[in-house]
């Protein structure tokens, strides 16, 4: 009404959503560069100037200044009005890193995610595609973000298996960035601590260009790692989840006002609930793996798997009964102990139960950061680029959890996992120390951890992997067949298909077999494994995959997975 009389004037005013982000205080000069970082810096940028653009593997330890070398180059790259793409591996990193880069590059910065509403992230592509924003930071969906004049792709921490899309379409992040900065003639830029073992064969054979940064800024020392045999914890009287170490290194780590992280790599209270009678471990149903206790809000069994939750029963299902128990330990078990030991202190738990709702990584980091929590009780996200100053400890509470997994990279994850956690302390001014704590503590890839020895492990897994014909030095499809019903036998018409494209080809099968996690919502889960050298294997599931599909029942799915990261 006030309009039509002529007294006010509508304006119709765009506001975008602004993705939430820590403040980060950025120097008023970017700071100065180590010797290692200069060398570094001038190898890759030399390296553009002669149009030498391989891509470059950027091999450096924990806490040795890879972001600011990030930062310098996409300084270069937007003075040259070319755009940038910066790929973090979690959800959770993206806060952070994208408040690092807004503070160095106000107004310049989009984010894209998951984990944004819709009109978030349609706000934020919108800025990339109109030219208005020449830096994207991001998960593994925004390297297809429309980066205009595209100079330079960094993908942070390349080693993470999170980079890999496992449901259809499936894709990998860093083959994806490397590609299409092989298109547009850009610069791409792999950084890591731990390299994929893919990436630092290919470094070393000069496919890729291998710089290194082997010392932490500002002279910090690598933090002392020390393994506990839990054997001899057991021999000495200690049934505790925490050694004797771990607990003296947790009372002086808190006596001194400093803080610690504890890493375990299994959510929950326990690892599962057994009959002390008869040996029976409850399972889900529909996935045939163990639930996990969990002992709050309430107490219940929740299957980690398909998230599906069961009320903790009075009786064994199996004999009746009543002797049920958890066994292992989980997070939620670990920080209750923690809390038991140290009544005192702070502790919080970082794990997908304590951060599934939006701006719960947010929260807690900058909680972290202001001192108000003591102890990080946490999953393998707390081993992924966090940079807390403060921590001085870290506490490997079961190395072992990762190396007994029936997957071929057990021993590079658990190598990675271990020296990546432990890079968490000591990055502040005050020396960190990492307790390992395990039962196998001569396997290779512990030890490696505990010694720093990262060419001693990549030379003695890349023998493993060429005598058992695994990637890097094979190719590898899987073909999954899944169903409620029906699975088994069209397994067996896709590996008899495989098996007749293959003839004549340089390429080995096997299967048709149940895969490690057989049973998974409901579904049973079987597997063809493809292996041979460059393109053949995926060219015989190609072809294959035109003779079954025809023959596919119903309820029945096959999908083929090149170069998978998983075998479960």
């Amino acid at each position: 009404a006030l309009a039509q009389r002529g007294l006010i004037e509508p304006v119709a005013v765009r506001v975008e959503r602004e993705p939430s982000a820590p403040r980060v205080a950025e120097p008023a000069a970017p700071p100065v560069l180590t010797a290692e970082q200069a060398t570094a810096l001038a190898a890759i940028a030399g390296a553009r100037r002669d149009g030498d653009l391989r891509p470059i593997l950027l091999h450096g330890v924990t806490g040795s200044g890879k972001t600011e070398i990030y930062l310098r180059l996409v300084a270069e790259t937007i003075a040259a009005g070319r755009g940038a793409l910066v790929l973090v591996p979690e959800i959770a990193l993206t806060p952070q890193t994208f408040a690092r880069f807004s503070a160095r590059f106000p107004g310049q910065v989009a984010v894209l995610h998951s984990g944004l509403g819709a009109g978030e992230r349609f706000d934020q592509w919108e800025r990339v595609a109109q030219g208005r924003t020449p830096i994207v930071v991001g998960a593994r969906s925004a390297v297809f973000a429309p980066v205009r004049e595209l100079g330079l792709v960094i993908v942070d921490e390349e080693h993470e298996v999170s980079y890999k899309q496992e449901e259809s379409p499936r894709y990998h992040a860093r083959e994806v960035a490397l590609e299409r900065a092989r298109r547009a003639g850009a610069l791409c830029v792999l950084g890591s601590a731990t390299p994929s073992l893919e990436s630092y064969v290919q470094a070393r054979t000069g496919q890729f260009r291998h710089v290194r940064l082997t010392r932490r800024v500002d002279g910090r020392e690598l933090p002392a790692v020390e393994v506990v045999d839990m054997r001899a914890e057991m021999v000495a009287g200690n049934r505790s989840i925490f050694s004797r170490r771990l607990t003296e290194a947790l009372r002086e780590c808190l006596a001194r006002g400093r803080q610690a992280v504890l890493f375990l790599n299994r959510r929950g209270f326990s690892q599962f609930l057994l009959c002390r009678e008869c040996g029976h471990v409850v399972r889900c149903p529909d996935c045939a793996v163990s639930y996990t206790y969990h002992a709050a809000p309430a107490e219940h069994l929740r299957c980690h798997y398909c998230d599906a939750l069961h009320p903790l029963p009075a009786r064994c299902p199996q004999c009746g009964g009543p002797y049920l128990r958890p066994f292992g330990a989980g997070t939620q078990r670990v920080e209750t102990l923690v809390q038991e030991l140290f009544p005192h202190a702070r502790v919080r738990r970082m794990d997908l139960d304590t951060t599934a709702r939006k701006g719960a990584h947010t929260a807690l980091f900058e909680a972290v950061r202001r001192g108000e929590v003591d102890v990080i009780v946490g999953t393998q996200m707390v081993a992924k680029g966090l940079d807390f100053p403060n921590v001085t400890l870290v506490g490997v509470v079961a190395a072992d959890s990762t190396l007994h997994v029936p997957d071929f990279r057990a021993a590079e994850r658990t190598f990675q996992l271990l020296t990546q956690v432990g890079g968490r302390a000591g990055r502040g001014a005050d020396p960190g120390r990492v307790i390992v704590q395990t039962y196998q503590p001569d396997h290779y890839s512990i030890a490696a951890a505990r010694a720093y020895d990262e060419d001693g492990f990549y030379r003695r897994e890349a023998a493993y992997r060429r005598g058992s014909g695994y990637p890097p030095f094979a190719a590898l499809v899987r073909v999954l067949i899944s169903g409620a019903e029906g699975a088994p036998e069209m397994a067996k018409v896709v590996a008899q298909t495989v098996r007749q494209c293959a003839a004549g080809a340089d390429v080995s099968v096997t299967g048709p077999a149940p895969a490690p996690l057989q049973r998974l919502r409901g579904r049973e889960r079987w597997h063809v494994i493809i292996k041979g050298q460059g393109d053949g294997p995926r060219q015989v599931a190609m072809a294959a995959r035109e003779v079954w599909r025809p023959l596919i029942g119903r309820g029945v799915s096959v999908a083929i997975d090149v170069d998978p990261v998983s075998l479960l």
